[in-house]
């Protein structure tokens, strides 16, 4: 059961990752510029650098018997989207370390007050980067089984328990990608519940609340009005069985969706101050619980040496 101190404690957590960022939303943003737009960027590159090559390639067939050949074409058409392949994979990159990154800066600006030398920070990510790379592909295989229909019930319980793998990998002296699981279960035993209403918080906050007010922001000033009639696009019917759809809707599908996704991505930090302000918590009752179980090793391990003794003398 969830006592009223800890529900006290799970919303003064949320309020003051709430507070904490926007304290520092310029900083934060800033930070998450390239991570969310670079992403962004890479996939334009690539559309453009692949629009051009398909406009032109009639004419290069035409003079050069180097594109004839089939090999040739697919080797082409991979060198070109290299550029844009590059940005996008670099933005992506930084976008997986920003989830330690920003934890690490967490820590730091509730001692200090302030947020200073990011890259420093980076430094401690990078330096791991084989073991964060694996906690990645470990949590992927986690996430990826979670849309199996028969594991949504243990999906959600092991979401809960392996909530503050991040945290634990980023503080822990030498981060492990396997110990991060481990320790970050053993440090939500007997918090479930709190920690459960808290990523509902979040959750709600990040996700929904924050995306769908600036969506309807956007909606409300017809936006997709203006920019289909500034790109002259007919808000023609299109046949699309069993329903009739328009340019302007399915634009408005797009925009929404697009909108949505660049939100809850620029929105990580809210997500990493709290959880790491969570685990600041849980870490002194964590800490004393394993003095506690190493005490008792310790003297359940002397017992049997002594009783090895007795038995040899």
């Amino acid at each position: 059961m969830i006592n009223q101190s800890e529900i006290k404690t799970v919303l003064s957590v949320f309020k003051d990752g709430i507070k904490y960022y926007f304290q520092h939303f310029g900083e934060f943003s800033k930070y998450m510029l390239f991570p969310v737009f670079g992403q962004l960027l890479g996939l334009i590159v690539i559309a453009i650098t692949t629009i051009i090559y398909l406009t032109i390639l009639p004419n290069l067939i035409a003079k050069y018997s180097f594109f004839n050949n089939t090999l040739n074409l697919i080797l082409t058409s991979i060198i070109i989207t290299i550029p844009g392949l590059a940005i996008l994979l670099r933005a992506f990159w930084n976008y997986l370390a920003a989830y330690g990154v920003l934890s690490s800066i967490t820590a730091n600006m509730v001692k200090s007050g302030n947020i200073y030398d990011i890259p420093a920070h980076k430094e401690l990510i990078n330096q791991n980067a084989f073991q964060y790379i694996l906690l990645w592909i470990l949590y992927g295989i986690f996430m990826a089984l979670a849309f199996v229909p028969i594991f949504w019930i243990p999906a959600i319980i092991l979401f809960i328990f392996f909530i503050l793998i991040f945290q634990v990998f980023t503080f822990e002296e030498k981060p492990n990608a396997i110990k991060a699981f481990e320790i970050s279960f053993k440090m939500i035993q007997g918090h479930f519940g709190s920690t459960l209403i808290l990523a509902v918080l979040v959750g709600l906050f990040s996700f929904v609340i924050i995306p769908n007010l600036i969506c309807w922001a956007v909606s409300f000033i017809h936006l997709s009005s203006l920019i289909l009639g500034f790109l002259n696009v007919p808000n023609q019917t299109i046949l699309f069985s069993p329903i009739n759809l328009t340019a302007e809707a399915i634009y408005k599908f797009v925009e929404s969706f697009s909108l949505s996704s660049i939100i809850i991505m620029f929105l990580l930090p809210i997500r990493a101050i709290t959880w790491t302000l969570w685990y600041k918590k849980l870490l002194t009752g964590y800490k004393r619980e394993q003095r506690k179980l190493s005490k008792a090793t310790s003297k359940l391990d002397q017992r049997i040496i002594d009783r090895a003794m007795e038995d040899y003398s």
